[in-house]
């Protein structure tokens, strides 16, 4: 399991995110309003990405991974990504835990467009778990 703390997501968060990821394996854009509100705070926040996975990855007995989301702010002239990952436990709630900024696409120039596909993935890499 990550070594992150999870957080607790609302139902409603919970249903803007997975709505916005209708093709696992596919990466959206969403609104700021679908991110965990402690997220739509942070500062120089310009995007956020939601994908799912295609299955379901079993982390402990009752918490299943499901997808990731990232926030991208700027600070400057650089930009830097945040990955999240989503779950929810055997007793149907939803959580989050994250951030995981420790990959290649961390940082990058504010003048460059968003690396997306090299977001995801992140927290599932073997150094996380």
């Amino acid at each position: 399991m990550p070594m992150n703390k999870w957080h607790l997501i609302t139902p409603a968060i919970a249903q803007q995110l997975t709505q916005g990821t209708t093709t696992p394996g596919t990466v959206f854009q969403v609104g700021s309003n679908a991110v965990p509100d402690q997220l739509q705070r942070v500062p120089g926040a310009v995007s956020y990405f939601v994908s799912s996975y295609v299955q379901g990855v079993p982390l402990t007995p009752g918490v299943t991974a499901h997808g990731e989301f990232a926030l991208v702010r700027h600070e400057g002239d650089t930009a830097k990504a945040y990955n999240y990952l989503l779950a929810s436990s055997s007793d149907g709630h939803g959580y989050f835990a994250g951030p995981y900024k420790n990959f290649d696409a961390h940082h990058f120039a504010t003048s460059k467009s968003v690396p997306v596909e090299s977001l995801f993935g992140n927290p599932m890499s073997k150094n996380q778990r």
